[in-house]
């Protein structure tokens, strides 16, 4: 099911993921709540879910609403990306974050690998990082961009100085940066 409010996009989209057989469009919806009622009632496999929509409900009360259909999976559909959101996103119930600029090849591969249970699929274009931080390490990268000097972030997060510059380097090592401060340019890059 292909959720997108504009008709142009679920077209060119339906067109597209048709080609080869592998893939079908069993409906379409234009407003979240739209594609609830008819997700609902129809129960598809995959849900392709435009990541900003019209409607009574925001993208993360309709992942929860679609984990009431167990086998229904939802992968987000973004036409731009902030990287910081895509794990809030697959914390929430998406199995996929994908781009609307991917190649159709690459938006096939990633329905196909979530039809057959992957979770946490991501465009390539995002950061192989992303699904590697946690949402507690998430909540520090937010609280180090925050207007404010890295000096004061531990005063900010209410932590010793030590216990930040031990977050720091973690954070460093596992993100494989070269410094804090690249960490920092890292973080605000990708929209945290």
């Amino acid at each position: 099911m292909i959720v997108d409010d504009h008709a142009q996009t679920r077209a060119e989209v339906g067109e597209k993921l048709a080609q080869g057989g592998l893939i079908k469009v069993v409906a379409e919806a234009e407003t979240s709540h739209e594609a609830w009622v008819t997700a609902s009632k129809i129960l598809p496999d995959i849900v392709l879910l435009d990541l900003h929509l019209p409607g009574l409900y925001n993208t993360v009360e309709l992942l929860k609403r679609f984990s009431q259909l167990k086998r229904t999976k939802v992968v987000i559909f973004a036409g731009q990306s902030k990287a910081a959101e895509v794990q809030d996103l697959l914390a929430a119930g998406a199995s996929g974050y994908i781009l609307k600029e991917d190649a159709p090849a690459l938006v096939k591969m990633a329905l196909l690998m979530v039809s057959k249970g992957s979770k946490s699929v991501i465009s390539p274009s995002l950061p192989r990082h992303l699904t590697r931080l946690t949402a507690q390490e998430r909540t520090i990268l937010r609280y180090l961009t925050m207007k404010g000097k890295l000096s004061t972030a531990a005063e900010r997060m209410g932590i010793s100085q030590q216990e930040l510059d031990e977050l720091l380097e973690h954070l460093v090592e596992k993100l494989e940066l070269e410094s804090p401060e690249k960490l920092l340019r890292w973080a605000r890059k990708h929209g945290f």
